[in-house]
């Protein structure tokens, strides 16, 4: 009797149960979402009493443990309402209720959805029949192909039937020595999964009956266990007490009760290429979990993740780009420099002097104050502070428009003085001097400052945050 409902110790003070019921792999599942740090699980359960009771206990092993239920659906006949839910919530670590007629149908919404491969882990119950979709894949609108794509990777969670270890048990036999000649006294009848347990539970009998006798004999030499009877409340509790005190090993494992409750093996199996496959084991007792080295696979490179992460990346210039450009501006300031200290140098020379050497310096000076811009523009969030960012922008607003303006300032005032001169149809002789010159540069500069103060004092530039649309990450 696998059934939750017995394990009420107020109802059934004297019930033991010989094989873990349905709860037991509630533990085992905790320890599994554990051991891959997923913190943010769905259920789905079938409006079923038995699987109710598994997801409501489960809700309370997961309560206090740090791992979010994030979304619980259940269902009657169809599941697909329920799994476009978990979709919409992002529900990436399924824990399923449900029997093997629903399975086919969830596994088929879940290929409709696209909630399979490397981003999706279902875990399942592992009790259903081998092959078990074949049985139902005619009740389902569903291609067996698309079935059996959605359904590569689940994980399927029961109880062991026989323990995997070589040990002697208390009959003298190993679990494998046990299941031949078990198989071979059964020869063609069917056999029950609870075999072992049943085996074992005869065990537990009889080591019972035999504590109570030593106890009887070393306490009371009137009472014999021949003398049991069901209103004997102070035999009752002498079987109670070695019931509790059962441990040994037994065909099945580990023979311990907690509670009344059969602490048991619980496997986990993956489902790999239309075959169950085990991967690991929970020991109920030690509280251990063993994962089979490499034998989960998992769809991606890494088990999915328990949501889908978003992370905030600040969009910066291009480190190669701006170190290029950098270069190039460093190489057009030397060159400015150049020809600066060859036009200071050689002022007094006719031909230099006849050219303006001030404007031609203050034209070098504008472009140096251009270049000097370029490294300004480059420094963002990745480089400097939020308050130093702002600053910059000011910064470089403004060395650029004075290097503009300084540089085609000077250039427009000597090409004004040339048409100046040329439009002159008399042929007089003009002077234009070179500090008139200076004043329309001068004043060219004037408009600008003004431009800029009153554009710091009204609306000065601020640092805001582009927020851009999301992107998959490669």
């Amino acid at each position: 009797a696998t059934t939750p409902e017995l394990a009420d110790k107020k109802k059934y003070p004297y019930f033991f149960r010989t094989v873990p019921s349905d709860n037991a792999v509630n533990p085992a599942i905790l320890k599994l979402l554990k051991h891959y740090k997923w913190k943010r699980v769905g259920t789905l359960t079938q409006d079923v009493q038995r699987f109710s009771e598994v997801r409501n206990d489960l809700t309370g092993v997961l309560y206090g443990e740090d791992i979010e239920i994030s979304d619980t659906e259940s269902f009657s006949n169809d599941p697909c309402t329920s799994v476009k839910k978990l979709k919409g919530n992002d529900v990436r670590i399924i824990l399923g209720q449900f029997d093997e007629e629903m399975a086919v149908k969830v596994f088929c919404c879940a290929y409709d959805e696209d909630m399979y491969g490397s981003k999706y882990q279902w875990i399942i119950p592992g009790w259903y029949e081998n092959l078990w979709w074949e049985s139902w894949i005619n009740s389902s609108q569903c291609l067996s192909k698309n079935l059996l794509t959605a359904m590569e990777g689940y994980i399927g969670v029961d109880f062991e039937p026989l323990s995997s270890k070589k040990t002697k048990t208390i009959s003298g036999r190993t679990p494998q020595q046990y299941e031949k000649e078990y198989n071979d006294k059964r020869g063609d009848g069917q056999s029950s999964k609870f075999h072992g347990y049943a085996y074992d539970g005869i065990w537990v009998i009889a080591k019972t009956l035999q504590r109570a006798m030593k106890y009887l004999n070393s306490t009371n030499k009137h009472q014999k266990i021949e003398d049991f009877n069901y209103t004997n409340h102070k035999l009752g509790k002498i079987f109670l007490d070695a019931m509790n005190e059962t441990n040994f090993i037994g065909v099945t494992g580990q023979v311990v009760f907690r509670n009344g409750e059969r602490m048991g093996t619980i496997k986990f199996t993956q489902f790999q290429e239309r075959k169950e496959v085990k991967v690991g084991e929970y020991n109920a007792v030690a509280d251990e979990l063993e994962i089979m080295n490499n034998s989960i696979r998992f769809q991606g490179l890494e088990p999915p993740k328990d949501k889908t992460i978003i992370q905030e990346e600040l969009r910066k210039i291009s480190l190669p780009l701006y170190s290029i450009l950098s270069a190039l501006t460093i190489l057009g300031m030397i060159m400015a420099s150049a020809f600066l200290f060859f036009n200071i140098k050689n002022r007094n020379q006719k031909l230099i002097k006849m050219s303006s050497p001030y404007m031609n310096n203050l034209i070098i000076l504008g472009g140096m104050l251009s270049y000097a811009s370029i490294f300004l523009f480059g420094l963002d969030g990745s480089f400097v502070s939020e308050k130093t960012f702002e600053t910059l922008c000011t910064v470089r607003t403004w060395i650029l428009t004075v290097g503009y303006t300084t540089a085609f300032g000077a250039m427009f005032a000597k090409t004004w003085r040339v048409h100046a001169i040329f439009k002159n149809v008399k042929m007089k002789k003009k002077i234009i001097k070179d500090q008139k010159l200076l004043v329309i540069v001068g004043g060219m500069l004037l408009i600008d400052l003004c431009i800029l103060i009153c554009w710091q004092i009204v609306d000065p530039l601020r640092r805001t945050v582009e927020k851009y649309n999301m992107e998959v990450c490669p």
